[in-house]
């Protein structure tokens, strides 16, 4: 499990909080420079842009690759969505068949209505928040059919629940899909943080470039600051994406290990 204090320094107000404290920091050091003993005449302006572009670079390459990760992903997460809504499909169609053979009956006549209402289920209304009172009408039927004396109706109710489970299992998984998708943006915002820090970092180049005045120069250097410490948060949080990536993709042996 990944500890508390990281996770929270994933959170955008934290992070503001720590870049402008930082910054702020820098900014009275170099105010009180006879106190700090902090010197930045030496600082000339090809030094500076040289320093600030190399962290703009860095934080570039890293939007890039993450571009690239959450586009692989998103269309990991959708092509496992439409396999297993295709699949849903084709064991509903065998359900149907094997029901539609056996003789008519009460718990035929409940099957074949839960089976046809979710055979009429598209995609865009999955995954299911409530199941309907065909599903409720059908575990009835199971409850009793189970304790039923009738060693037919008993080995029919069986056979139903192991198809029935298995299309659960399917709308279970397609469930947890959907929940992954959801769970996109995540990497989404961190990947807008990116681009705003490279987007800062773009204006602080530019005015650099016109104007650079001992006095500017002191301001570029504490907004400079704030987009390093803002990059080194940032490499964090991808850290702590990845690996909450990766802890959610773990069968149920390893993340016992995992957890122990």
């Amino acid at each position: 499990m990944l500890p508390l204090i990281m996770i929270k320094l994933t959170r955008l107000p934290i992070q503001l909080t720590i870049c402008t404290t930082i910054s702020t920091l820098t900014g009275l050091a170099i105010y009180f420079h006879e106190w700090s003993q902090v010197d930045l005449s030496t600082l000339d302006r090809s030094t500076f842009i040289t320093a600030l572009s190399a962290t703009a670079t860095l934080v570039a390459l890293f939007c890039s690759l993450s571009i690239a990760w959450i586009l692989f992903i998103s269309q990991q997460a959708k092509g496992e969505r439409l396999a297993a809504f295709d699949l849903l499909k084709s064991r509903l169609l065998d359900v149907q068949q094997w029901l539609l053979n056996l003789p008519k009956s009460d718990g035929r006549d409940t099957c074949l209505a839960l089976a046809y209402e979710y055979s009429m289920l598209e995609l865009s209304e999955l995954p299911l928040i409530e199941r309907g009172q065909e599903h409720e009408d059908y575990c009835e039927a199971v409850a009793a059919g189970l304790e039923s004396s009738d060693i037919n109706t008993r080995e029919f109710f069986l056979n139903s629940l192991a198809h029935f489970s298995y299309i659960d299992s399917l709308l279970n998984r397609i469930g947890i899909i959907s929940i992954r998708q959801i769970l996109m943006r995540v990497f989404i915002e961190t990947l807008a943080k990116g681009v705003s820090l490279v987007g800062f970092s773009v204006l602080i180049l530019i005015a650099s470039l016109l104007w650079y005045t001992p006095f500017l120069k002191n301001i570029f250097v504490v907004a400079s600051t704030f987009i390093a410490i803002g990059s080194s948060l940032l490499l964090l949080e991808v850290w702590v994406d990845l690996r909450r990536h990766y802890d959610d993709e773990l069968d149920f042996v390893e993340s016992s290990k995992k957890d122990s």
